[in-house]
């Protein structure tokens, strides 16, 4: 039963809710604008905030009912795992395969941006419903980040996401909760590698 709470997991954190609601509402493919990649921030900066707002909540609510679906089924590990399932699939969603297919001869910057969103609306979204101090947490560690640091969303994302690890194995004493929130925090910033290098490209020419 649990392989199948995953799988549904997966597909239904796989939705790619970008290309929807961009489409719908502001009749831009997300995948074509911008960076490219189907997710909040590239929808919000594409498609305008009405359409960038609506897929924020449907990308932490689809992680979120994720969650609460393997917890009613079978118990709070179950539902953190699936939490995790639906993280993964927001981030490589086989719904965008085609489309991912079609970019390779971009490189591996232009595969990963397409193949799904970075993660941080449906991590969050995981979070707040496993343990939401540590989301709560997470979400301060990026706001502290980005005004230390003063630059763009990347780095702070990735500290925050690497951070909420440790804090839910701590809040928890859980490892299978542990575990889950690591895989998150790994496939998350596997996603924001292609920004990472770009910023370093840009600090060594500077």
């Amino acid at each position: 039963m649990l392989a199948g709470l995953l799988a549904l997991a997966y597909l239904m954190g796989a939705i790619p809710f970008s290309v929807l609601v961009g489409k719908r509402l502001s009749g831009v493919d997300v995948r074509a604008t911008g960076s490219g990649n189907p997710g909040t921030m590239n929808t919000l900066r594409s498609a305008g905030l009405l359409s960038g707002v609506l897929v924020a909540l449907l990308d932490g609510g689809k992680a979120a009912l994720a969650v609460g679906i393997g917890r009613w089924l079978l118990g709070p590990e179950a539902g953190a795992l699936a939490g995790c399932a639906a993280v993964v699939g927001h981030c490589f969603s086989p719904y965008l395969a085609g489309s991912a297919h079609a970019s390779l001869q971009g490189g591996w910057k232009t595969v990963l941006r397409r193949t799904g969103g970075k993660g941080l609306a449906s991590g969050i979204g995981m979070l707040l419903v496993v343990a939401w101090p540590v989301a709560i947490f997470a979400v301060a560690v990026y706001g502290l980040t980005k005004l230390v640091l003063r630059s763009d969303a990347t780095w702070p994302s990735v500290i925050g996401v690497l951070i909420a690890a440790p804090a839910m194995w701590l809040w928890t004493n859980n490892f299978t909760i542990g575990v889950s929130a690591l895989v998150v925090a790994v496939v998350v910033t596997v996603k924001h590698l292609p920004d990472m290098r770009q910023g370093f490209s840009v600090e060594a020419k500077g």
